[in-house]
């Protein structure tokens, strides 16, 4: 069992660090629209970019269900 609980500890640093190069290669939204109150729509992604986006959303939704079994785990 200790082997099983070290693969998954393996794959959740695998993860997270994938899901911060994702984040980091990702093009900033342009100008202050969100914090101006714009009219820009967030999840409107289209392209590489929209590529991106659904693999950074489904890569932290892998995460937080690691995360949750991680924290579940008998020891």
């Amino acid at each position: 069992m200790d082997f099983l609980y070290t693969l998954v500890i393996l794959l959740y640093l695998g993860v997270a660090g994938l899901l911060v190069y994702l984040v980091l290669v990702q093009e900033p939204r342009q100008g202050a629209g969100d914090l101006m109150g714009g009219g820009t729509d967030l999840f409107s992604a289209r392209g590489v970019t929209g590529g991106l986006y659904r693999l950074t959303v489904i890569l932290g939704v892998v995460f937080a269900a690691l995360a949750l079994l991680i924290g579940l785990w008998p020891r």
